[in-house]
């Protein structure tokens, strides 16, 4: 049978009606033609949803999965295009949390500045801490919206006192509640066509389970089917809408019985034959009874339309799209009828081999303790052409990996935000040792459905009205008074904002006619590592103050109660790939349970600047003094003409009880005391640091957390000799490696004492919103 088709390709956002080709294939001759208004509608309706979705997905890379307390917990955060995964300029601060996965409760939260769609930064983990599961979450102004619902950036985190009291995998028994579900390729099943039915099981905690079974029609045994990864699988048969038609499970063994979906008696089938490298070739059919019509074919990735295919559609006909110029990822295929109607409807993975290949080469096999290690990163795209890429590399103990977190940069960005809910062991899909993995993936797209796919035109439409931030990147201030009667002069008033580490870091800020100011990026930038102070530049009277509308994790925390946060779930048991023995401290080293050191209670104010501010409060407040006899307010004026400040925590009497002698001339020999003397240390006015701000007129917030080198320390000829023990677990962090034009960049570093297997991790993502991730082992010995 001739069969033609035709197709558009669209390898840009629809921002202008333009024109594209349609190709014409016919069996024996190619035709052109211009881009008819049908097929341009099609992309349109789609993209116009989609032309201001400019949000950001956030990832977070975390220096290893098990911390203990004690140690600094280092990040790497990536802020990507949600559309295109190149690097977000949009927004400037990250606001990071780190919760308790039992209580849910913030036990860290502060600001960390965005710098072109990457930051990076450290949590110290306080001895306090208690043991347990945590969660690192961040949040930026254009990825978390007020009708959010479900929320991805996250990573999951073991804290430990000791690595020795490590948290086991639990082991996920089998259960008796299995929950069974089947999906029709493409939406529906209908008569007399060939369709494929696929299916997944789950238990009641949303692991897979491999099932087997039968379906039946009319009673009697028609296909015999069983899962071939995680719980999925599929079947092939021909519905009749005449006839019944049940499932029934062998393993487990089961009762139940299991209807499919409705057989619609009318209607058309969409079917992916193939997927190559360049091709994805699809069959849609329709029953005899309609008539011959126009369809049109969309594929469309992350909003963004790249292909309509447009045919004529008597019984069958097979539709061959290019994929070149289509990025990695999921991709919904929609068929249309000649009205503009979906007929079917179904999820695709498309151009696997489109990211970055990473490889790592290290200059030996082993090493000793202490010895150092060079090694060598290429990175090239699928044509294996070199690429400047931005990477994180970290080398930890692979005791400190967390065996309940499965996340990479591709899964959580190519998978895990593109679908709605939770993603068994992601992974999976991406190690190339998976020789199954295509075909995995194709199961896991028919049986989470096209409806579960973010990018869908209800989800687009329904976002792109309610953008509204939670967070943003500037914070509001207002001048006022408490004066009754009195108001701030008319007319724009100035603010100056300074920061108490650097005496020429300073910006004055206008206000407008009501008071109102508002503190951008830069501002916060210029308090990075402390506080940023502000002061009014106004008259003196009346006293004009400042109150700062910052509510930034309050309204976190408020909008986490609504919104869903995916996880995917991990493998149930971890698998080491070399037998070593754990590391454990030398007998020779004792380690002190609890130690306690008495000292003289200080004040410690959170910086130098409010530490200057109380002492200069402190002159101005004392009012007391200390008269030649020693006696603080001495009331015998004769000798009080000596008076003296008096010294902070020396021992006075308070002359408050002392009473001249009435028989002599007052010398300081000649007075008594008229009930105690009330001996006591002197201690200057205690001022609050809220009490320092509001006497000073100053206002302050947070700046951005201070950034903290990585420790590297490097055992050269001059140190050769160090016997000091060196016990770190993670031997090399750092966020930010760019890759040369070549591709090419190297890294040095040196052991420990520990001498275990050591695991190497690297991700990363060029600025063409290519990603990729490599792991790589390293063995110490002694």
């Amino acid at each position: 049978m001739n069969l033609r088709f035709i197709f558009v390709s669209i390898n840009k956002k629809f921002t202008t009606k333009r024109s594209y080709t349609i190709l014409w294939y016919l069996l024996g001759g190619i035709s052109f033609y211009a881009q008819t208004t049908d097929t341009y509608s099609l992309a349109s309706q789609l993209n116009q949803n989609s032309t201001d979705y400019s949000i950001e997905q956030l990832y977070l890379q975390s220096s290893k999965g098990v911390y203990e307390t004690g140690e600094d917990l280092w990040f790497n955060g990536y802020v990507l295009d949600a559309q295109y995964f190149t690097p977000s300029t949009q927004s400037k601060t990250l606001f990071v949390q780190l919760l308790n996965d039992l209580t849910d409760q913030a036990v860290w939260e502060a600001t960390y500045e965005i710098e072109n769609g990457f930051v990076n930064g450290h949590i110290y983990l306080q001895d306090s801490l208690q043991a347990g599961e945590y969660i690192l979450t961040a949040y930026s102004s254009h990825s978390f919206y007020k009708d959010t619902k479900e929320f991805y950036a996250s990573r999951k985190l073991q804290i430990l006192k000791n690595i020795n009291t490590k948290i086991q995998p639990v082991i996920v028994k089998k259960d008796s509640i299995i929950q069974f579900n089947t999906f029709a390729e493409g939406g529906n099943l209908v008569s007399g066509i060939q369709s494929r039915l696929a299916f997944k099981a789950v238990n009641s905690k949303g692991y897979p389970v491999d099932v087997s079974g039968t379906l039946y029609e009319n009673g009697t045994a028609l296909v015999a089917f069983k899962s071939t990864h995680h719980g999925m699988g599929s079947l092939l048969f021909i519905p009749d809408s005449n006839k019944t038609y049940h499932i029934k499970l062998s393993e487990p063994d089961t009762e139940k019985s299991y209807a499919l979906p409705i057989i619609h008696a009318s209607g058309k089938v969409l079917q992916l034959l193939k997927s190559t490298k360049d091709y994805a070739f699809f069959k849609v059919s329709q029953t005899a009874d309609l008539k011959k019509e126009k369809i049109y074919l969309r594929i469309q990735l992350r909003g963004i339309v790249y292909s309509i295919a447009e045919g004529i559609l008597n019984k069958e006909l097979t539709i061959k799209i290019p994929l070149v110029e289509i990025p990695q990822g999921i991709a919904e295929v929609t068929l249309f009828n000649e009205d503009f109607k979906p007929a079917a409807e179904r999820l695709i993975y498309l151009s696997q081999e489109k990211k970055l290949y990473i490889k790592a080469v290290l200059d030996k096999s082993e090493y000793t303790t202490k010895e150092k290690v060079i090694l060598k990163i290429k990175v090239t795209d699928e044509h294996k052409q070199g690429i400047v890429a931005h990477l994180g590399l970290s080398v930890f103990d692979r005791l400190y990996k967390n065996p309940q977190d499965p996340k990479s940069i591709q899964s959580h960005y190519y998978l895990s935000t593109q679908l709605k809910g939770i993603v068994f062991n992601p992974g999976y899909y991406f190690n190339k040792n998976n020789t199954d993995r295509k075909g995995a993936l194709n199961l896991l797209l028919l049986t989470q459905g096209w409806r579960s796919y973010n990018w869908g035109k209800d989800v687009l439409k329904r976002q792109a009205l309610t953008k509204t931030p939670v967070v943003t990147d500037h914070i509001n201030g207002r001048l006022f008074t408490k004066e009754r009667g009195k108001m701030i002069s008319p007319g724009p008033q100035i603010v100056m904002a300074f920061s108490a580490t650097k005496d020429d870091d300073k910006a004055f800020i206008e206000t407008d006619a009501s008071g109102l100011f508002t503190l951008t990026s830069t501002h916060l930038k210029m308090g990075s590592g402390g506080y940023l102070y502000l002061k009014p530049i106004v008259p003196s009277k009346p006293k004009i103050h400042i109150n700062i509308m910052d509510n930034s994790f309050n309204s976190i925390n408020q909008k986490r109660k609504t919104t869903t946060t995916h996880y995917p779930l991990a493998r149930t048991q971890e698998t080491e790939p070399r037998s070593v023995q754990p590391f454990m401290l030398s007998d020779e080293v004792r380690k002190l349970d609890e130690v306690f050191i008495k000292t003289k209670k200080k004040r410690v104010f959170r910086d130098k600047y409010l530490g200057k501010l109380d002492s200069l409060a402190k002159l101005s407040m004392i009012t007391e003094y200390v008269c030649e006899c020693g006696i603080l307010n001495c009331p015998i004026p004769e000798h009080n003409h000596n008076a003296s400040v008096p010294v902070e925590e020396d021992w006075y009497h308070n002359g408050e009880n002392l009473k001249p002698c009435p028989t002599h001339n007052g010398s300081c020999g000649y007075w008594k005391w008229a009930g105690s003397s009330n001996y006591a240390q002197y201690h200057y006015p205690q001022l609050s640091e809220t009490e320092l701000l509001r006497k000073f007129n100053l206002a302050s917030i947070k700046g951005y957390y201070p950034k903290k080198e990585f420790y590297k320390p490097v055992y050269d000829a001059a140190t050769e000799n160090n016997d000091f023990p060196d016990y770190r677990n993670t031997l090399f962090w750092n966020p930010a490696i760019i890759t040369n034009v070549k591709g090419e960049a190297s890294v040095e570093f040196y052991c420990s004492d520990i001498n275990t297997l050591f695991l190497g991790i690297i991700e990363g993502v060029s600025a063409e919103g290519l990603l990729g991730a490599e792991n790589f082992e390293l063995f110490v010995r002694k």
